[in-house]
Protein backbone atom coordinates (compact mmCIF):
# COMPACT_ATOMS: atom_id res chain seq x y z
CA UNK A 1 0.00 0.00 0.00
CA UNK A 2 1.15 3.31 -1.18
CA UNK A 3 4.66 1.32 -1.50
CA UNK A 4 5.48 0.59 2.21
CA UNK A 5 5.07 -2.26 4.29
CA UNK A 6 3.52 -0.09 6.64
CA UNK A 7 0.11 -0.54 7.51
CA UNK A 8 -2.28 2.28 5.40
CA UNK A 9 -3.62 5.03 8.37
CA UNK A 10 -6.76 6.10 7.28
CA UNK A 11 -9.12 9.05 9.57
CA UNK A 12 -12.78 8.94 8.74
CA UNK A 13 -14.90 12.24 9.23
CA UNK A 14 -18.86 12.53 9.76
CA UNK A 15 -20.49 15.20 11.73
CA UNK A 16 -22.43 12.62 14.17
CA UNK A 17 -22.49 8.68 15.02
CA UNK A 18 -26.07 8.49 15.63
CA UNK A 19 -28.55 5.90 14.38
CA UNK A 20 -29.13 6.43 10.57
CA UNK A 21 -27.53 5.38 7.11
CA UNK A 22 -24.28 6.89 7.05
CA UNK A 23 -23.65 6.10 10.68
CA UNK A 24 -23.66 2.02 9.46
CA UNK A 25 -21.73 2.76 6.47
CA UNK A 26 -19.21 4.18 8.84
CA UNK A 27 -19.52 1.01 11.40
CA UNK A 28 -18.72 -1.29 8.17
CA UNK A 29 -15.87 0.33 6.84
CA UNK A 30 -14.26 -0.20 11.07
CA UNK A 31 -14.84 -3.75 10.66
CA UNK A 32 -14.13 -4.47 7.62
CA UNK A 33 -11.25 -2.32 7.04
CA UNK A 34 -10.27 -4.17 11.20
CA UNK A 35 -10.09 -7.09 9.49
CA UNK A 36 -7.62 -5.73 6.50
CA UNK A 37 -5.06 -4.58 9.12
CA UNK A 38 -5.80 -1.00 8.38
CA UNK A 39 -5.26 1.81 11.13
CA UNK A 40 -8.05 3.70 11.47
CA UNK A 41 -9.31 6.78 13.88
CA UNK A 42 -12.86 8.38 13.62
CA UNK A 43 -13.24 11.73 14.15
CA UNK A 44 -16.99 12.95 14.83
CA UNK A 45 -18.54 16.12 15.98
CA UNK A 46 -20.36 14.79 19.06
CA UNK A 47 -19.56 11.70 21.33
CA UNK A 48 -21.30 8.40 20.02
CA UNK A 49 -23.80 6.40 21.62
CA UNK A 50 -22.31 4.07 24.01
CA UNK A 51 -22.94 1.22 21.80
CA UNK A 52 -20.81 3.26 18.85
CA UNK A 53 -18.02 4.12 21.47
CA UNK A 54 -14.34 2.64 20.67
CA UNK A 55 -10.78 3.21 21.14
CA UNK A 56 -10.92 4.72 17.15
CA UNK A 57 -13.26 7.53 18.23
CA UNK A 58 -12.08 11.10 18.86
CA UNK A 59 -14.44 13.65 19.56
CA UNK A 60 -14.25 17.79 17.40
CA UNK A 61 -16.98 19.85 18.57
CA UNK A 62 -16.75 22.13 15.47
CA UNK A 63 -17.85 19.27 13.47
CA UNK A 64 -21.35 19.01 14.64
CA UNK A 65 -24.10 20.23 12.85
CA UNK A 66 -23.70 23.91 12.22
CA UNK A 67 -24.82 27.03 9.95
CA UNK A 68 -22.88 30.07 10.77
CA UNK A 69 -19.12 30.83 11.17
CA UNK A 70 -16.09 32.29 9.50
CA UNK A 71 -13.17 31.28 7.44
CA UNK A 72 -10.93 31.39 10.79
CA UNK A 73 -13.37 29.03 12.35
CA UNK A 74 -12.94 26.87 9.72
CA UNK A 75 -9.73 27.09 9.25
CA UNK A 76 -8.97 26.53 13.18
CA UNK A 77 -10.92 23.16 12.56
CA UNK A 78 -8.71 21.98 9.56
CA UNK A 79 -5.76 22.43 12.55
CA UNK A 80 -8.32 20.87 15.07
CA UNK A 81 -9.04 17.84 12.70
CA UNK A 82 -4.44 17.37 11.77
CA UNK A 83 -3.62 17.84 15.69
CA UNK A 84 -6.48 14.52 16.35
CA UNK A 85 -4.84 12.83 14.25
CA UNK A 86 -1.33 13.61 15.16
CA UNK A 87 -2.02 12.56 18.57
CA UNK A 88 -3.34 9.32 17.10
CA UNK A 89 -1.46 8.30 14.47
CA UNK A 90 1.50 10.04 15.65
CA UNK A 91 1.73 11.52 11.99
CA UNK A 92 -1.16 12.82 9.14
CA UNK A 93 -2.97 9.90 7.65
CA UNK A 94 -2.22 8.86 4.44
CA UNK A 95 -5.92 9.92 3.68
CA UNK A 96 -9.12 11.31 5.10
CA UNK A 97 -12.51 9.85 4.27
CA UNK A 98 -14.94 12.37 4.65
CA UNK A 99 -18.69 11.71 4.40
CA UNK A 100 -21.26 14.01 2.78
CA UNK A 101 -18.97 17.05 3.24
CA UNK A 102 -20.87 19.17 0.53
CA UNK A 103 -24.27 18.44 2.36
CA UNK A 104 -23.80 21.82 4.04
CA UNK A 105 -24.90 20.20 7.59
CA UNK A 106 -21.46 21.78 8.83
CA UNK A 107 -20.69 25.33 6.56
CA UNK A 108 -17.36 25.00 7.96
CA UNK A 109 -16.32 21.78 6.69
CA UNK A 110 -16.14 23.00 2.85
CA UNK A 111 -13.55 25.08 3.35
CA UNK A 112 -11.46 23.09 6.54
CA UNK A 113 -11.20 20.17 4.00
CA UNK A 114 -9.66 22.62 1.24
CA UNK A 115 -7.39 23.72 4.12
CA UNK A 116 -5.88 20.47 4.15
CA UNK A 117 -6.25 19.18 0.36
CA UNK A 118 -3.91 22.65 0.05
CA UNK A 119 -1.74 21.38 2.18
CA UNK A 120 -1.37 18.18 -0.23
CA UNK A 121 -3.49 15.98 2.10
CA UNK A 122 -5.19 13.31 -0.10
CA UNK A 123 -8.79 13.05 0.24
CA UNK A 124 -11.66 10.90 -0.19
CA UNK A 125 -15.18 12.41 -0.26
CA UNK A 126 -17.72 10.38 -0.36
CA UNK A 127 -21.29 12.04 -1.11
CA UNK A 128 -24.49 9.53 -0.11
CA UNK A 129 -26.34 13.34 -0.10
CA UNK A 130 -26.82 16.16 -1.71
CA UNK A 131 -27.88 19.61 -0.79
CA UNK A 132 -28.39 20.36 -4.62
CA UNK A 133 -31.24 17.53 -4.31
CA UNK A 134 -34.55 19.17 -2.07
CA UNK A 135 -32.64 20.42 0.33
CA UNK A 136 -32.30 24.58 -0.45
CA UNK A 137 -32.19 25.55 2.56
CA UNK A 138 -28.88 23.24 3.68
CA UNK A 139 -27.72 24.77 0.17
CA UNK A 140 -28.33 28.45 0.89
CA UNK A 141 -26.89 28.42 3.83
CA UNK A 142 -23.35 27.20 2.48
CA UNK A 143 -23.90 29.88 0.15
CA UNK A 144 -24.38 32.42 2.59
CA UNK A 145 -21.16 31.31 4.60
CA UNK A 146 -19.01 32.33 1.82
CA UNK A 147 -18.02 36.48 1.21
CA UNK A 148 -18.65 35.79 -2.20
CA UNK A 149 -20.63 34.09 -4.58
CA UNK A 150 -17.10 32.96 -6.40
CA UNK A 151 -16.00 32.01 -2.86
CA UNK A 152 -18.89 29.38 -2.60
CA UNK A 153 -18.19 28.30 -6.17
CA UNK A 154 -14.38 27.76 -5.46
CA UNK A 155 -14.81 25.75 -2.01
CA UNK A 156 -17.75 23.48 -2.38
CA UNK A 157 -16.35 21.14 -4.75
CA UNK A 158 -12.65 21.28 -5.09
CA UNK A 159 -10.53 19.63 -7.42
CA UNK A 160 -7.23 18.37 -7.32
CA UNK A 161 -5.32 15.07 -8.32
CA UNK A 162 -5.28 14.40 -4.64
CA UNK A 163 -9.08 14.43 -4.44
CA UNK A 164 -11.13 11.47 -4.98
CA UNK A 165 -15.03 11.25 -5.21
CA UNK A 166 -16.88 8.27 -4.14
CA UNK A 167 -20.67 8.01 -4.66
CA UNK A 168 -23.32 4.76 -3.78
CA UNK A 169 -24.61 4.31 -6.97
CA UNK A 170 -23.84 5.00 -10.38
CA UNK A 171 -26.55 7.93 -11.17
CA UNK A 172 -24.79 9.84 -8.94
CA UNK A 173 -21.49 9.13 -10.36
CA UNK A 174 -22.91 9.79 -13.94
CA UNK A 175 -23.86 13.24 -12.21
CA UNK A 176 -20.70 14.39 -11.25
CA UNK A 177 -18.94 13.34 -14.47
CA UNK A 178 -21.26 15.40 -16.34
CA UNK A 179 -20.25 18.02 -14.06
CA UNK A 180 -16.91 17.75 -14.33
CA UNK A 181 -14.89 15.08 -12.21
CA UNK A 182 -12.87 13.33 -13.89
CA UNK A 183 -13.16 9.61 -13.94
CA UNK A 184 -9.81 8.53 -12.76
CA UNK A 185 -11.49 10.78 -9.43
CA UNK A 186 -14.33 9.00 -8.83
CA UNK A 187 -15.49 6.03 -7.89
CA UNK A 188 -18.17 3.78 -7.07
CA UNK A 189 -18.63 2.48 -3.71
CA UNK A 190 -21.70 0.55 -2.91
CA UNK A 191 -22.89 -0.19 0.81
CA UNK A 192 -22.35 -3.18 2.80
CA UNK A 193 -25.50 -5.23 3.36
CA UNK A 194 -25.53 -7.05 6.82
CA UNK A 195 -27.17 -9.72 7.79
CA UNK A 196 -30.60 -10.25 9.34
CA UNK A 197 -31.31 -12.80 11.87
CA UNK A 198 -35.17 -13.38 11.94
CA UNK A 199 -36.31 -16.62 13.74
CA UNK A 200 -40.03 -15.65 12.83
CA UNK A 201 -42.23 -16.88 9.92
CA UNK A 202 -45.38 -16.07 8.63
CA UNK A 203 -47.41 -18.87 10.53
CA UNK A 204 -46.03 -16.94 13.53
CA UNK A 205 -48.22 -14.10 12.70
CA UNK A 206 -50.42 -12.81 15.67
CA UNK A 207 -52.61 -10.89 13.12
CA UNK A 208 -53.79 -11.00 10.09
CA UNK A 209 -54.89 -14.50 10.01
CA UNK A 210 -56.47 -15.63 6.76
CA UNK A 211 -55.09 -12.57 4.09
CA UNK A 212 -51.13 -12.45 2.88
CA UNK A 213 -49.38 -9.54 5.19
CA UNK A 214 -47.12 -6.95 3.19
CA UNK A 215 -44.59 -4.83 5.39
CA UNK A 216 -42.95 -1.72 4.25
CA UNK A 217 -39.64 -0.93 6.19
CA UNK A 218 -39.72 2.74 6.68
CA UNK A 219 -40.54 5.76 7.84
CA UNK A 220 -43.46 7.81 6.81
CA UNK A 221 -42.23 10.64 5.37
CA UNK A 222 -43.02 12.31 2.37
CA UNK A 223 -40.84 10.72 -0.57
CA UNK A 224 -41.88 7.34 0.81
CA UNK A 225 -45.40 8.28 -1.13
CA UNK A 226 -47.74 6.28 1.59
CA UNK A 227 -50.65 7.56 -0.80
CA UNK A 228 -49.45 5.19 -3.08
CA UNK A 229 -49.50 2.39 -0.34
CA UNK A 230 -52.93 3.10 0.13
CA UNK A 231 -53.28 2.50 -3.45
CA UNK A 232 -51.84 -0.77 -3.74
CA UNK A 233 -54.34 -1.65 -0.37
CA UNK A 234 -57.07 -0.55 -2.47
CA UNK A 235 -55.98 -2.96 -5.61
CA UNK A 236 -55.33 -5.75 -3.34
CA UNK A 237 -57.16 -5.27 -0.09
CA UNK A 238 -58.85 -8.21 -0.07
CA UNK A 239 -55.96 -10.48 0.35
CA UNK A 240 -53.52 -8.55 1.75
CA UNK A 241 -52.89 -6.40 4.69
CA UNK A 242 -50.33 -3.67 4.28
CA UNK A 243 -48.19 -1.93 7.29
CA UNK A 244 -45.12 0.31 7.28
CA UNK A 245 -43.02 -0.14 9.86
CA UNK A 246 -42.24 3.81 11.94
CA UNK A 247 -44.09 7.33 12.03
CA UNK A 248 -41.78 10.27 10.82
CA UNK A 249 -39.68 11.76 13.68
CA UNK A 250 -39.83 15.16 12.25
CA UNK A 251 -42.21 17.03 12.91
CA UNK A 252 -42.33 18.67 9.49
CA UNK A 253 -43.89 15.15 8.45
CA UNK A 254 -46.37 14.22 11.19
CA UNK A 255 -49.14 16.33 9.27
CA UNK A 256 -48.82 14.30 5.81
CA UNK A 257 -48.44 11.22 7.62
CA UNK A 258 -51.85 12.01 9.62
CA UNK A 259 -53.22 13.17 6.37
CA UNK A 260 -52.45 9.07 5.03
CA UNK A 261 -53.90 7.12 8.64
CA UNK A 262 -57.01 9.26 8.53
CA UNK A 263 -57.16 8.52 4.82
CA UNK A 264 -56.78 4.85 5.42
CA UNK A 265 -59.55 5.03 7.82
CA UNK A 266 -61.86 6.74 5.42
CA UNK A 267 -61.50 4.41 2.32
CA UNK A 268 -61.51 1.41 5.25
CA UNK A 269 -58.17 0.20 4.06
CA UNK A 270 -56.35 -3.00 5.37
CA UNK A 271 -53.31 -0.33 6.32
CA UNK A 272 -51.65 -0.06 9.72
CA UNK A 273 -49.09 2.84 9.94
CA UNK A 274 -46.30 2.82 12.64
CA UNK A 275 -46.89 -0.93 13.14
CA UNK A 276 -43.84 -0.19 15.09
CA UNK A 277 -43.94 2.93 16.99
CA UNK A 278 -45.70 1.33 20.16
CA UNK A 279 -42.96 -1.36 20.80
CA UNK A 280 -45.22 -4.00 20.74
CA UNK A 281 -43.48 -5.31 17.58
CA UNK A 282 -40.13 -6.17 17.09
CA UNK A 283 -38.62 -5.08 13.24
CA UNK A 284 -37.61 -8.64 13.02
CA UNK A 285 -40.36 -10.32 14.02
CA UNK A 286 -42.40 -8.35 11.98
CA UNK A 287 -39.78 -8.88 8.66
CA UNK A 288 -40.39 -12.60 9.69
CA UNK A 289 -44.07 -12.65 10.04
CA UNK A 290 -44.33 -11.04 6.39
CA UNK A 291 -44.70 -12.87 2.99
CA UNK A 292 -42.87 -10.21 1.16
CA UNK A 293 -41.73 -6.80 1.42
CA UNK A 294 -43.32 -3.55 -0.20
CA UNK A 295 -41.89 -0.65 -1.53
CA UNK A 296 -43.38 2.47 -2.71
CA UNK A 297 -41.04 5.20 -2.60
CA UNK A 298 -40.36 7.44 -5.01
CA UNK A 299 -36.55 8.26 -4.38
CA UNK A 300 -33.90 6.61 -3.02
CA UNK A 301 -30.03 7.34 -2.27
CA UNK A 302 -28.61 3.52 -1.97
CA UNK A 303 -31.54 1.22 -2.19
CA UNK A 304 -31.37 -0.85 1.57
CA UNK A 305 -35.21 -1.58 1.17
CA UNK A 306 -34.55 -3.29 -2.22
CA UNK A 307 -31.35 -5.58 -1.15
CA UNK A 308 -32.05 -6.17 2.47
CA UNK A 309 -35.03 -7.93 2.26
CA UNK A 310 -33.32 -11.15 0.28
CA UNK A 311 -31.27 -11.42 3.40
CA UNK A 312 -34.30 -12.69 5.58
CA UNK A 313 -35.86 -14.35 2.62
CA UNK A 314 -38.07 -12.08 1.60
CA UNK A 315 -39.10 -11.01 -1.68
CA UNK A 316 -39.69 -7.16 -2.99
CA UNK A 317 -42.89 -5.80 -4.51
CA UNK A 318 -43.62 -2.11 -5.09
CA UNK A 319 -42.30 0.67 -7.03
CA UNK A 320 -39.37 0.62 -9.33
CA UNK A 321 -36.25 2.92 -9.08
CA UNK A 322 -34.42 2.30 -12.41
CA UNK A 323 -32.04 5.04 -11.41
CA UNK A 324 -31.07 3.32 -8.08
CA UNK A 325 -32.09 -0.66 -9.35
CA UNK A 326 -29.58 -0.96 -12.86
CA UNK A 327 -26.95 -1.02 -10.42
CA UNK A 328 -28.33 -4.14 -8.63
CA UNK A 329 -29.06 -5.71 -12.20
CA UNK A 330 -24.76 -4.27 -13.38
CA UNK A 331 -24.46 -6.91 -10.17
CA UNK A 332 -26.36 -10.02 -11.25
CA UNK A 333 -29.62 -9.18 -9.28
CA UNK A 334 -33.06 -8.47 -11.21
CA UNK A 335 -35.68 -8.04 -9.52
CA UNK A 336 -38.68 -8.98 -11.47
CA UNK A 337 -41.79 -7.89 -8.89
CA UNK A 338 -41.15 -4.11 -9.88
CA UNK A 339 -43.71 -2.19 -11.70
CA UNK A 340 -42.43 1.08 -13.45
CA UNK A 341 -45.49 3.28 -13.20
CA UNK A 342 -49.44 3.22 -12.13
CA UNK A 343 -51.00 4.88 -15.08
CA UNK A 344 -54.69 6.02 -15.33
CA UNK A 345 -56.30 8.77 -17.55
CA UNK A 346 -55.72 12.14 -17.23
CA UNK A 347 -59.02 12.91 -17.72
CA UNK A 348 -59.50 11.42 -13.74
CA UNK A 349 -57.78 15.14 -12.55
CA UNK A 350 -58.55 18.92 -13.48
CA UNK A 351 -55.56 19.57 -15.67
CA UNK A 352 -56.01 23.92 -14.91
CA UNK A 353 -55.10 22.20 -10.95
CA UNK A 354 -52.18 19.91 -12.19
CA UNK A 355 -50.38 22.61 -14.24
CA UNK A 356 -50.89 25.25 -11.59
CA UNK A 357 -49.21 22.28 -8.97
CA UNK A 358 -46.17 21.85 -11.61
CA UNK A 359 -45.90 25.95 -12.33
CA UNK A 360 -45.95 26.12 -8.13
CA UNK A 361 -43.65 23.60 -7.72
CA UNK A 362 -40.99 24.69 -10.66
CA UNK A 363 -41.07 28.40 -8.99
CA UNK A 364 -40.36 27.35 -5.43
CA UNK A 365 -37.81 24.66 -6.44
CA UNK A 366 -35.32 27.30 -8.78
CA UNK A 367 -36.43 30.29 -6.63
CA UNK A 368 -35.31 27.68 -3.54
CA UNK A 369 -31.86 27.53 -5.29
CA UNK A 370 -31.72 31.50 -6.37
CA UNK A 371 -31.99 29.94 -10.10
CA UNK A 372 -33.82 31.38 -12.95
CA UNK A 373 -36.77 28.82 -14.17
CA UNK A 374 -36.32 27.97 -17.79
CA UNK A 375 -38.92 29.27 -19.98
CA UNK A 376 -40.53 26.14 -21.08
CA UNK A 377 -40.02 23.88 -18.10
CA UNK A 378 -43.97 23.34 -16.97
CA UNK A 379 -44.36 22.51 -20.68
CA UNK A 380 -41.19 20.09 -20.37
CA UNK A 381 -42.16 18.76 -17.50
CA UNK A 382 -45.66 18.21 -18.55
CA UNK A 383 -44.65 16.74 -21.48
CA UNK A 384 -42.27 14.07 -19.13
CA UNK A 385 -45.55 13.49 -17.07
CA UNK A 386 -48.44 13.23 -19.24
CA UNK A 387 -47.92 10.92 -22.16
CA UNK A 388 -50.97 9.54 -24.35
CA UNK A 389 -53.84 11.29 -21.88
CA UNK A 390 -52.11 9.41 -19.18
CA UNK A 391 -50.26 10.04 -15.88
CA UNK A 392 -48.40 8.25 -13.39
CA UNK A 393 -50.17 8.37 -9.80
CA UNK A 394 -46.73 8.48 -7.67
CA UNK A 395 -45.66 12.16 -9.63
CA UNK A 396 -49.17 13.79 -7.70
CA UNK A 397 -48.88 15.01 -4.38
CA UNK A 398 -51.31 14.38 -1.97
CA UNK A 399 -54.46 15.75 -2.07
CA UNK A 400 -54.25 14.92 -5.71
CA UNK A 401 -53.42 11.47 -5.18
CA UNK A 402 -56.41 11.59 -2.28
CA UNK A 403 -58.88 12.63 -4.99
CA UNK A 404 -57.78 9.40 -7.18
CA UNK A 405 -58.20 6.81 -4.46
CA UNK A 406 -61.54 8.82 -3.03
CA UNK A 407 -62.40 8.39 -7.22
CA UNK A 408 -61.91 4.69 -7.05
CA UNK A 409 -63.42 4.11 -3.54
CA UNK A 410 -66.37 5.63 -4.93
CA UNK A 411 -66.76 3.70 -8.28
CA UNK A 412 -64.05 0.61 -8.48
CA UNK A 413 -64.83 -0.43 -11.89
CA UNK A 414 -62.60 2.54 -12.77
CA UNK A 415 -59.97 0.11 -11.87
CA UNK A 416 -60.22 -1.25 -15.33
CA UNK A 417 -58.62 2.14 -16.78
CA UNK A 418 -55.46 1.77 -14.64
CA UNK A 419 -52.50 0.24 -15.51
CA UNK A 420 -52.67 -2.01 -12.30
CA UNK A 421 -49.02 -3.77 -11.32
CA UNK A 422 -49.01 -7.51 -11.68
CA UNK A 423 -48.13 -10.00 -8.16
CA UNK A 424 -46.63 -12.47 -8.36
CA UNK A 425 -44.43 -13.63 -5.34
CA UNK A 426 -41.48 -14.96 -6.31
CA UNK A 427 -40.46 -18.84 -5.73
CA UNK A 428 -38.22 -20.29 -2.87
CA UNK A 429 -35.45 -20.79 -6.01
CA UNK A 430 -35.55 -17.49 -7.07
CA UNK A 431 -35.27 -16.00 -3.23
CA UNK A 432 -32.35 -18.07 -2.87
CA UNK A 433 -30.50 -17.01 -6.03
CA UNK A 434 -31.29 -13.75 -5.14
CA UNK A 435 -30.20 -13.93 -1.76
CA UNK A 436 -26.88 -15.64 -2.98
CA UNK A 437 -26.12 -12.02 -5.27
CA UNK A 438 -26.93 -9.91 -2.24
CA UNK A 439 -24.46 -11.88 0.31
CA UNK A 440 -21.59 -12.06 -2.52
CA UNK A 441 -21.73 -8.57 -4.27
CA UNK A 442 -22.52 -6.95 -0.93
CA UNK A 443 -20.71 -8.51 1.50
CA UNK A 444 -18.56 -6.93 4.14
CA UNK A 445 -15.42 -8.60 2.57
CA UNK A 446 -16.49 -7.35 -0.44
CA UNK A 447 -17.06 -3.91 0.64
CA UNK A 448 -13.57 -3.70 2.77
CA UNK A 449 -11.82 -4.46 -0.90
CA UNK A 450 -13.26 -2.17 -2.82
CA UNK A 451 -12.35 0.44 -0.03
CA UNK A 452 -8.66 -0.90 0.20
CA UNK A 453 -8.52 -0.59 -3.40
CA UNK A 454 -9.52 2.99 -3.54
CA UNK A 455 -7.22 3.99 -0.48
CA UNK A 456 -4.30 1.95 -2.60
CA UNK A 457 -5.23 4.34 -5.62
CA UNK A 458 -5.48 7.56 -3.32
CA UNK A 459 -2.80 7.20 -1.46
CA UNK A 460 -0.42 6.76 -4.30
CA UNK A 461 -2.17 9.69 -6.44
CA UNK A 462 0.19 12.19 -6.90
CA UNK A 463 -0.60 15.75 -5.73
CA UNK A 464 -1.56 19.31 -7.84
CA UNK A 465 -2.73 22.53 -6.86
CA UNK A 466 -6.51 22.64 -5.78
CA UNK A 467 -8.57 23.89 -8.37
CA UNK A 468 -12.25 23.85 -8.08
CA UNK A 469 -15.98 22.11 -9.56
CA UNK A 470 -18.42 24.84 -10.52
CA UNK A 471 -21.42 23.96 -8.16
CA UNK A 472 -23.79 25.15 -10.91
CA UNK A 473 -22.93 22.29 -13.05
CA UNK A 474 -23.70 19.75 -10.07
CA UNK A 475 -26.92 22.13 -9.00
CA UNK A 476 -27.87 21.30 -13.17
CA UNK A 477 -27.67 17.49 -12.61
CA UNK A 478 -30.63 17.82 -9.79
CA UNK A 479 -32.78 21.08 -10.78
CA UNK A 480 -33.97 19.22 -13.90
CA UNK A 481 -37.59 19.65 -14.66
CA UNK A 482 -38.19 16.11 -15.98
CA UNK A 483 -37.11 14.48 -12.61
CA UNK A 484 -38.80 16.64 -9.93
CA UNK A 485 -41.38 15.63 -8.25
CA UNK A 486 -45.06 17.04 -6.70
CA UNK A 487 -43.93 14.59 -3.00
CA UNK A 488 -40.73 16.28 -2.84
CA UNK A 489 -40.25 19.46 -3.96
Amino acid sequence: MAGTDLPLKVAIVHYHLRRGGVTRVIESAKEALKRRGIELLILSGEEPRPEAASQSVRVIPALNYRRTGNADIAESLAEALKAAAEKYFGGQPDIWHFHNPTLAKNVLLPTAIRELASDGARIVLQLHDFAEDGRPGNYSAQRSFFDSESSFETTLYPMARQIHYATINHRDYDYLKSAGVPESNLHVIPNAISPLTVITGAEDRPFSEGKLFALYPTRGIRRKNLGELLLLALIFGDRIDFATTLSPENLEWEGVHDLWRAAAEELELPVTLGIADSGEYEFLDLVGWSDFIVTTSISEGFGLAFLEPWMADKCVFGRDLPDITSDFERNGLKISNLYPRIGFPMEWLDEKVLYSEIESMLRRSYLAYDCRMPRNAVEQTWKEWVGNGRIDFGVLNEELQLTVLRKLKENPDLMEQMRVPTLSLCSEPEIEAARKVVETVYSLEGYGQRLEELYDQVANSPTSKVKHLATSKVLKQFLNPSRLNLLRN
